[in-house]
């Protein structure tokens, strides 16, 4: 059986698995990041870990993806900076150094760039020729497909939709400044304004948030299904800054689907009526008539799945996708 490798470099887990040229991930595994949070103890983790599932399976490796958070230069298949990682990555050729080990091509790319490409497929954008995929978490990033081909920009720093300006003087962001659409939809976001409602009165908020041993998302996304007045108005503002910036997406490439994602979006009923409404009266018609903005399928095999997809195509064209 031929299968390629596909790698999902996360801050705390590396996912990896071997994925058939239909989608198919036939086995997985997981290793802790800080275990292999320098190139060389990465290298040689995953390099075994591919090798051992290889022989289980009695596959043949013919490539291997790697999906990283940061900013990579996908054409040496260099880093050059990444996030909530430690370690000094800075300028480390890591596609060649994994290929070192386990003897095949490797390619690397940025991680929601390998979920996107994942999800455009295998998952919710299969069918499309120009696609977005949105990610709601700890931070907020994107995925652009156009013309069926990924869009990286002149530096590899395109679809940093998070950071879209979406008002002058809004809360600050992770990044230091001010206004980003990140701070007003991301998981810090969420907690921010649950705190500020807890302080007000929001009782039935507090009551689950102390029942669980602390305040999540999902604690706020329970107690607006609860009834929780406060928390629901959350989710409502959640939703309008998600729209408006859905729709500056809209307005500026005109997809035909935007593809949600991430542990935020997991609270989709939640949020989407008022996100649609909100992307509805700030996009122009025609294209918001066009697009359809869907939850994302592929859960946590969209890293492996979008890597494994860089690798064949790398294989297959002689270049990225």
């Amino acid at each position: 059986m031929q299968v390629w490798g596909g790698v999902d470099f996360g801050g705390t887990t590396i996912k990896l698995g071997l994925v058939t040229r239909q989608g198919r991930v036939i086995a997985r595994t997981t290793l802790a990041t800080r275990q292999h949070a320098d190139p060389d103890a990465f290298a040689r983790g995953v390099a075994s870990a591919l090798h051992r599932l290889s022989r289980a399976h009695r596959a043949r490796l013919l490539g291997v993806g790697v999906g990283a958070p940061g900013l990579i230069d996908t054409t040496r298949g260099c880093i050059h900076r990444l996030t909530n990682v430690p370690g000094g990555w800075r300028g480390v050729r890591l596609g060649a150094l994994l290929e070192r080990r386990v003897r095949c091509r490797c390619v690397l790319d940025n991680d929601v760039n390998a979920v996107a490409l994942g999800e455009w497929s295998f998952g919710a954008g299969r069918g499309t020729r120009h696609s977005v995929y949105v990610t709601l978490g700890t931070g907020v990033g994107g995925g652009i497909v156009l013309n069926g081909r990924l869009v990286r920009g002149a530096i590899g720093s395109a679809g940093e939709v998070g950071h879209m300006a979406m008002a002058l003087n809004g809360p600050r962001c992770a990044c230091g400044r001010l206004g980003c659409l990140e701070a007003f939809v991301s998981t810090a976001a969420i907690l921010r304004r649950a705190r500020r409602a807890m302080r007000q009165g929001a009782r039935v908020l507090r009551s689950l948030a102390e029942r669980a041993g602390g305040l999540t998302p999902e604690v706020v996304a329970r107690a607006a299904v609860a009834g929780d007045q406060a928390a629901r108005g959350i989710w409502r503002e959640v939703g309008d800054a998600l729209g408006r910036g859905l729709a500056n997406i809209v307005n500026l490439l005109n997809p035909e689907r935007i593809v949600i994602g991430g542990g935020v979006g997991k609270a989709w009923r939640l949020f989407a009526p008022q996100m649609r409404a909100s992307l509805r009266a700030h996009a122009f018609e025609a294209p918001a008539k066009a697009v359809s903005v869907v939850r994302s399928q592929l859960g946590d095999r969209a890293g492996i799945i979008g890597a494994a997809v860089l690798a064949w195509e790398q294989r297959r064209h002689g270049g990225m996708p």
